[in-house]
């Protein structure tokens, strides 16, 4: 469409627009958990049991709110965005699995499977030329 022609100058613009948001959704979701404590812990690590995982869900509650919240403040910033994405993927990627084994309608899974997707899309694209560490 050359109406829309002039929007690609902006093109880096809508990569910190996008990565921003996404950082902020991480952020949003993912906070809450990390100040609510042991209990709150305990079950967002719980998905760990599809992972074989049988005990401390405390622990990996707490290791997985603050990787996920560190994954979203990196790729806000884009200061080593790409371990940033990582950190994201991760927690998504668990909750995917956990999602997966819980034999819900598709529609409830496609979620996870959607970020998933942008966030390996984003490992590959980069944080753009509006970043902390610029090349």
């Amino acid at each position: 469409m050359a109406a829309l022609q002039f929007l690609s100058k902006y093109r880096e613009t809508g990569l910190l627009l996008f990565r921003a948001s996404l950082g902020l959704i991480f952020i949003i979701l993912i906070a809450p958990i990390l100040w609510s404590g042991q209990g709150s812990w305990e079950h967002f690590g719980s998905a760990m049991r599809h992972l074989d995982f049988h005990s401390h869900y405390e622990f990996w509650g707490f290791v997985g709110a603050i990787v996920g919240c560190a994954g979203g403040v990196l790729m806000i910033l884009g200061l080593f965005f790409r371990i940033g994405v990582l950190f994201a993927l991760v927690v998504t990627l668990v909750h995917l699995v956990a999602v997966w084994h819980s034999r819900g309608e598709f529609l409830v899974r496609l979620p996870a499977f959607e970020m998933s997707i942008l966030l390996i899309s984003l490992l590959f694209i980069g944080p753009g030329k509006y970043s902390v560490d610029k090349n």
